[in-house]
């Protein structure tokens, strides 16, 4: 259940009387909450991160892998590549400047709304990031 419905405990009250009422072999009933915003930011920050890594799936290069999470109101994008080093540093500036173009886009931004992020692209080892944009 979403963390700001206030009447939670009512809602579980009505559920058990339900319960009773109908004669149901119910032993227990456990209610568990999730932070609501965290959930929308997660779910906008599913489409960017998806689209970061269709731009770029296409380029076998790379070997993508990605992963969004959210984490203290901070989302972050993991894109892990099949690279053991680095690419060349121009090429690490042409997909800084892709994903910094794709992030200024007004629809983009529209979505991100003003959310915190860090968007990484880890190599095979995913110890270690050649790439990382923050805001």
């Amino acid at each position: 259940m979403p963390d700001h419905i206030q009447q939670s405990e009512q809602i579980i009250a009505d559920i058990d009387k339900e319960i009773k009422s109908q004669k149901l072999n119910v032993k227990d009933i456990e209610v568990t909450t999730f932070n609501f915003e965290h959930r929308r930011q997660d779910n906008r920050w599913a489409y960017i991160s998806s689209d970061i890594y269709d731009a770029m799936a296409g380029k076998s290069t790379y070997q993508l892998t990605g992963l969004s999470k959210v984490r203290k109101g901070h989302s972050y994008v993991s894109i892990k590549t099949d690279l053991n080093q680095p690419p060349s540093e121009e090429i690490i500036k042409e997909i800084e400047k892709a994903v910094q173009d794709y992030l200024a886009l007004p629809e983009t931004k529209e979505v991100i709304q003003d959310d915190k992020y860090t968007v990484q692209f880890l190599l095979k080892n995913e110890e270690e990031s050649f790439i990382k944009i923050t805001n």
